[in-house]
């Protein structure tokens, strides 16, 4: 049993192989409850053109990733431009300058509108979202920046306009990472945002690279490779595009996790047919043992206040999920159901542990950590590495559903997909796997 969960856990390598603003009014606080649940029809309007947009780039890239971002978000249904009676160039965009009856003959629930100027290479962009019903303003930011930063504005106020009508900032501005075959046979880290615009790579060798995990900040990256030969782990730093390899001398790092603040990696260390965890710090000094024995501990899940591990482990003769205090002691076992449950997830308020179990194929649970009955999530397809949103109301996984494996996003509470996260330009153009989520990048 040991050497055949080795052969396909082993951190899941060899599985993964087998793959190949301003103040605000009150909000409203909309939820949305259950499966079927009406979203909540949102007109999102072009830009009024205040000088130097001419041919309207800066205002079709913002309303386009804002667009995306609320339709992805679950909450909103965008209303076709097409349908829209008001010309953005000829109205005004602020109350008072335009008539709302123009907006909820089209049953628009909220508005979104906005203008722009742009002069001497820099952008300074206004954007307000208004409640059609009672025609009122709820809030408006201004943006100031340079052309590459108005995707970042679009995705600031996507979560804006989510914290004014369901009390919770949304998700959007934040960075993903993961593992694609896009554009070769070989598995490369890449970061994204959440909607899937600014995809960077991150790795660019001919071997296999997976696993990546973020703290709490998208500054770093950390990744298993192969680049070497031998397995080790990579620490990337974002802004600097500069990288440490981790290796320890009690045997091959096959996996690992970083802690919130990014000091310290929890590393599962193979040796022997045996593999257990360590923590370490940055460069890759041991500061202690975490588990022990003859039992094989991978995929290490440190909580989102750095005080709880999660971790899958053989111990009791099959894969299933663990909990432990990152100081040590004690082991809890979580999960009961399953003969195979893998790859943990805390969410973000340490409550509930995301996870994979095999049940013919592949599908997405959730189980309190506490512990209690988990609940399955998904049903089609084979859907595998679960991590939640900072803001806790999604998952994000990959998915075979649609043929290749891409990633997607789910609403917890109301167990709907909401979208598909990456795609590719054709079919055939290899699958995404393996996603990780940040915090918001602005803090």
């Amino acid at each position: 049993m040991l050497r055949r969960f080795i052969s396909t856990l082993a951190a899941l390598v060899l599985l993964a192989l087998a793959r190949a603003g301003a103040a605000q009014a009150q909000p409203i606080h909309m939820t949305i409850s259950g499966p079927g649940s009406t979203a909540a029809p949102i007109a999102v309007s072009e830009l009024k053109n205040l000088g130097g947009d001419d041919q309207a780039t800066v205002s079709h890239d913002f309303v386009r990733i804002l667009r995306r971002d609320l339709d992805l978000s679950g909450f909103f249904s965008i209303i076709p431009p097409k349908s829209y009676i008001e010309d953005p160039q000829n109205s005004g965009y602020d109350l008072g300058k335009f008539n709302f009856a123009d907006w909820n003959s089209l049953n628009a629930e909220f508005l979104v509108k906005g203008a722009v100027t742009v002069s001497g290479g820099q952008v300074s962009l206004e954007a307000l979202l208004f409640d059609v019903a009672q025609q009122r303003r709820m809030f408006g930011t201004r943006f100031t920046g340079g052309p590459g930063d108005v995707a970042q504005m679009a995705r600031r106020f996507a979560d804006s306009v989510l914290k004014a009508v369901t009390g919770i900032q949304g998700p959007f501005d934040t960075r993903i990472a993961f593992v694609s075959t896009r554009g070769g046979r070989f598995k490369e880290i890449y970061l994204a945002s959440p909607d899937g615009g600014g995809l960077y790579r991150v790795t660019d060798n001919p071997t296999i690279n997976l696993f990546p995990k973020f703290a709490r900040s998208a500054a770093s990256v950390l990744y298993l490779s192969y680049k070497t030969e031998a397995p080790a782990l990579y620490l990337f730093d974002v802004a600097g595009r500069t990288e440490i390899r981790i290796d320890s001398p009690r045997g091959n790092v096959i996996g690992g996790a970083l802690t919130p603040d990014g000091g310290r990696i929890v590393a599962a260390v193979e040796r022997a047919g045996h593999t257990n965890l360590y923590l370490l710090d940055r460069g890759g000094q041991e500061i202690r043992q975490l588990t022990e024995g003859r039992a094989i501990n991978v995929n290490p899940a440190v909580s989102a206040d750095g005080r709880d591990l999660a971790f899958t482990s053989d111990r009791s003769g099959s894969p299933q999920i663990y909990l432990m205090s990152l100081g040590g002691g004690p082991a809890r076992r979580l999960t009961y159901q399953g003969n195979y449950n893998t790859s943990p997830s805390f969410s973000p308020d340490g409550k509930w542990i995301a996870y994979q179990s095999r049940s013919g194929g592949f599908n997405i649970f959730i189980i309190p950590a506490a512990g209690g009955q988990p609940a399955q999530l998904t049903h089609a397809g084979s859907n595998q590495s679960p991590c939640w949103s900072p803001d806790g109301r999604y998952l994000l996984f990959s998915s075979t559903r649609g043929g290749h494996e891409r990633l997607y996003l789910m609403q917890v509470n109301t167990q709907s997909q909401t979208g598909k996260v990456t795609s590719a330009l054709m079919e055939d153009e290899g699958n995404d796997s393996s996603p990780t989520w940040s915090w918001w990048l602005g803090g």
